[in-house]
């Protein structure tokens, strides 16, 4: 026997306006098929419109997640987030899986925000990256960051020492 199984997902980041992000996931298998759809403010980078659309669920295990995206609005991308979504979409009356989609979708936007000003340091060629000899941890100064970067942190300090990109930085 065959078995036929694919699996896609993609993921848009745009900015909108002035510190507004739209972020537009949409995901699927030969089973579940989800679209979810995030608005996030700067600076504080709480979401403003939250919507998830189920568009294929051959098996009928994903339960109605209007209500479930309408509690996502005001949950700030920072620390705290994956706790927060996995109790509001995820557990027994939600969905793990499109929970995880929510959390996919709310680290794209990270990655939207500290990619560029990261590759803007590679082309100024700042300092050298310094290593933490205490762990894994890699610390990332000013000059390597950028100035305008610092400005978007110092505005959002739920965005401070989220991940690696921007531990230590005052």
């Amino acid at each position: 026997m065959i078995l036929d199984f694919q699996t896609n997902s993609l993921t848009t980041v745009t900015q909108s306006g002035p510190g507004v992000w739209q972020i537009e996931l949409n995901a699927g298998d030969n089973l579940l098929e989800v679209s979810v759809f995030l608005e996030i403010k700067a600076p504080t980078l709480d979401i403003r419109k939250s919507e998830i659309i189920l568009k294929r669920d051959v098996l009928g295990v994903i339960p109605d997640m209007s209500s479930a995206a309408a509690k996502l609005v005001g949950v700030r991308v920072g620390p705290g987030m994956t706790k927060i979504v996995r109790e509001l979409v995820g557990g027994v009356e939600g969905s793990n899986w499109i929970a995880d989609l929510v959390l996919e979708a709310m680290e794209m936007l990270v990655n939207a925000i500290t990619v560029p000003e990261l590759g803007k340091a590679a082309e100024k060629g700042g300092e050298q990256i310094r290593v933490s000899s205490d762990g894994p941890r890699i610390f990332l100064n000013d000059v390597v960051i950028g100035p305008e970067m610092i400005k978007v942190l110092g505005a959002n300090p739920r965005l401070k020492d989220s991940c690696a990109a921007f531990q230590n930085i005052e």
